[in-house]
């Protein structure tokens, strides 16, 4: 049920229903760089609520899934549903979105995370984040994924990502 819900304020907040946590902060992404397990999930396209007609997300059922581990303040490791094999990824955290950068014969697929869709105000953190993965061309985004990503979001796949509770307990703990 908490993943439902999750999923319904990231729609709501797509239609402009309700406002997610923008990441202002940049303490925002904190628990997501020192996790130990990253799990992202993206559509293609959206579902409609029948009752409300609001843009729903449907647990198990994306089209992709992506899976980072070992993360740290710059490296990390991916697996995902759309290649073979895991690869080594750049972590670029900039002072509005995290981004994990998969560079692969020329081509960019980056996830970046950019909102907090459901916090936990007992321990004050974000518990599920608001992200979008994109696949291009554009060297720009090693220098400066931002702006590439303002370029490219409308195209991009949304989706969100969380992290597994060993790293919540091992961030708690640092």
């Amino acid at each position: 049920m908490v993943k439902q819900t999750a999923f319904f304020v990231f729609a709501m907040a797509l239609t402009g229903h309700c406002v997610a946590a923008q990441a202002d902060d940049p303490r925002t992404f904190d628990n997501l760089v020192k996790s130990r397990f990253v799990h992202c999930a993206f559509y293609k396209d959206y579902e409609a609520d029948p009752a409300s007609g609001n843009l729903l997300l449907i647990e198990g059922r994306s089209d992709s899934l992506t899976h980072y581990q070992r993360v740290d303040a710059e490296r990390t490791r991916t697996i995902n549903t759309r290649m073979a094999g895991a690869r080594g990824v750049t972590v670029m955290q900039t002072a509005k979105r995290l981004h994990f950068i998969d560079s692969v014969a020329g081509m960019y697929a980056v996830t970046t995370v950019d909102t907090c869709l459901e916090h936990d105000q007992r321990r004050g953190v974000c518990l599920t984040y608001g992200a979008f993965n994109a696949r291009h061309f554009d060297s720009r985004v090693l220098v400066d994924p931002d702006k590439v990503f303002e370029a490219l979001r409308a195209s991009a796949d949304p989706g969100f990502c969380d992290y597994s509770f060993i790293g919540v307990q091992e961030a708690s703990r640092r």
